[in-house]
């Protein structure tokens, strides 16, 4: 375990770890998007994209599942959130509803809303 993170410090950063990441990755897309990402930036942006799909499949499959108290379907967390707020009810849904409205879709630069 690292320095003395217990199990719930190490599941808190490793979501902060990922959000920060997202803003990150929709960044490059924005960027990506708008033909103003350069060579360099793709070369130093790229690693980015492979290391927040890892932690993103990681974070959904290991943490999520004890958040949502279910084993994951899928293996993104964006779907997860997107099933529940689509096919699911209760809490689940109204915490993937919470998770999408504040965290996520602020930060989509297509505005259509992150987890649709």
């Amino acid at each position: 375990m690292m320095a003395g993170l217990t199990p719930i410090g190490l599941a808190v950063a490793s979501l902060w770890t990922l959000w920060i990441f997202y803003l990150a990755v929709m960044s490059l897309y924005r960027a990506h998007h708008a033909r103003t990402l350069s060579l360099p930036a793709k070369l130093l942006g790229y690693p980015v994209l492979a290391v927040g799909a890892l932690l993103d499949a990681a974070v959904n499959i290991v943490i999520m599942s004890v958040v949502f108290a279910e084993r994951p379907s899928e293996w993104l967390l964006t779907q997860r959130l997107a099933r529940h707020i689509k096919r699911g009810c209760g809490w689940r849904r109204k915490l993937a509803s919470w998770i999408c409205s504040h965290l996520l879709n602020p930060f989509d630069p297509d505005q259509r809303g992150h987890c649709r």
